[in-house]
Parts: structure tokens; sequence; C-alpha cells
């Protein structure tokens, strides 16, 4: 049978004492770490794929979009201050489409001022409602009446982009 501790002390036995050690641990320790030799590294062999250092191919198509996103804001900023050259920026409108379009607003401008004309009579408007209203009539036939002047003017009509 193998014995895994020692067996018991007997009685008569008597203990050891007063054993002291002149060694220093924390000394001993450091001295034993610097002398010693770094531990080995386990080899790494995923980096001899095919795809090792290149981009994963999903954060290609997100560089994709993001380059598209910042030329569509570029040729948006852009045509807000006007470096775009004319032939990009500017179009001219047909005849047509000139004659129908203020067709289509003056229509727009009776509608506004057959609604316009009944609080128009009236002498004392009685609610902040009909009075807000009425100004908003007003403005919105100015505005109409501003557009249908715009393109009434003689010469070609350039619409800018």
């Amino acid at each position: 049978k193998e014995q895994h501790k020692p067996p018991v002390p007997s009685r008569k036995e008597k203990p050891v004492l007063g054993l002291k050690t002149d060694k220093n641990f924390v000394h001993c320790n450091a001295v034993e770490v610097i002398n010693s030799a770094p531990k080995k590294l386990e080899d790494r062999t995923n980096i001899h794929h095919d795809e090792y250092g290149k981009p994963p191919s999903y954060l290609q198509e997100v560089n994709a979009a993001i380059a598209r996103e910042k030329e569509i804001v570029e040729r948006y900023v852009a045509e807000q201050c006007g470096y775009l050259t004319k032939e990009e920026s500017d179009e001219l409108m047909d005849e047509t489409e000139r004659s129908e379009l203020i067709k289509k607003l003056k229509q727009k401008w009776d509608e506004v001022n057959s609604v316009y004309q009944k609080y128009c009579h009236k002498s004392v408007l009685d609610t902040p409602g009909e009075i807000k209203r009425k100004a908003t009539q007003e403005a919105e036939l100015a505005k109409l009446e501003e557009y249908i002047e715009k393109l009434s003017r003689p010469g070609p009509l350039v619409i800018k982009k």
C-alpha cells in the first residue's frame, strides 16, 4: 500500500523547535525570475490563411456606402455655394411648360381669392382664428402673385437645380 501522508508522530517524539532560516525569499524569487528563460508562446497558425491582413468584405461595403454619401454631400454643398458650372446646375424651361405653370398658378390664386373674399368684406373680425386665416390667405395670395409675375417676364427662364 502507498502512503499519501507521512505517519502521525508518536507520543514520545518531541517536535523540533526554533528552526529559523536566513533565506530572503523576496530576493531569491526576484533573482530566479530574472535569470529564467522567457516562456515559449504557442505557434499562431491563423496568420497563414489567404485573407490575413486584408479588411473584411463587409467593411469594404461600408466604406463604399460612406464614399457615396460623402460624394452626395459634396455635390449638395457645391450646388449651394454655386461651385458647379452652368451646364451642370441650370436648365431652361420650355414655353409650353411655362404657360402651363402660369395657368395652374392662376387657378390656385382664384381658389385662394374666393376663400379670401369671404373674410375681406367683414368690417370686424370676431375671433383670432379669423384674423389669422385672413393674414395667411393674404400672404399666400401675395406669394402666388409674385410667382406669376416672375414667370410672366419675357426672355428665357432658367431653372436652378
